[in-house]
C-alpha cells in the first residue's frame, strides 16, 4: 500500500498525511525481526489491530511496524485473508482526530474508536479486515522523530 491509495476524504487540498510507518503482518514476530536484519524497537501494542508491535528502520526508507496478532481479531483475519506481508500504513492525521472523524462521516466512511496505540492516540479507518489497514495517528510520537 502506498500513500497514493489513501482515501480521498483523508487527503484534503495541501493536507497530505505523512506516512509514519508501513505495517508488515507476520505470524512470527521474532522471525520477521531476524529476517529484517535490523535492530527492533518494542512499541506499545496496537489495540486497533490487536497486535504486538516492533519497529525497524531500514536505511533511507520509511520505518516498518512489524505486527503479530496478540489474539484473534482484525490482524488475525487480515493474515488469514492476505498472508504475511505489507498490509497497510500508519499515517499522521492531517488535523485533530475529531476533525478527521467528521470528514470520514461526511464521506460515508467511519473511524474506529480512538485509543492509545504504538505511535500515540489513533483510530483505525473502517473497512474490510482483509483490505489495506490504515491507522490514523493524532500526534507523531517521539520514537519516529529520532
Amino acid at each position: 500500500m502506498s500513500e497514493a491509495e489513501l482515501p480521498g476524504w483523508l487527503v484534503s487540498g495541501d493536507e497530505r498525511p505523512a506516512v509514519i510507518s508501513r505495517i508488515w503482518a507476520t505470524v512470527d514476530l521474532d522471525r520477521a525481526v531476524a529476517d529484517s536484519g535490523l535492530p527492533a524497537e518494542t512499541l506499545p501494542d496496537d489495540p486497533h489491530l490487536n497486535a504486538i508491535v516492533r519497529l525497524v528502520r531500514p536505511p533511507g526508507d520509511a520505518p516498518i511496524a512489524l505486527v503479530e496478532p496478540r489474539t484473534e481479531g482484525r490482524l488475525a483475519e487480515t493474515l488469514a485473508g492476505r498472508g504475511e506481508g505489507l498490509i497497510g500504513l500508519y499515517v499522521a492525521a492531517p488535523a485533530a482526530l475529531d476533525v478527521v472523524a467528521a470528514r470520514a462521516q461526511n464521506a460515508g466512511a467511519r473511524l474506529g474508536r480512538i485509543a492509545a496505540g504504538p505511535f500515540g492516540r489513533s483510530a483505525l479507518v473502517g473497512g474490510d479486515a482483509r483490505g489495506p489497514q490504515i491507522v490514523i495517528v493524532e500526534d507523531r510520537a517521539g520514537t519516529i522523530a529520532r
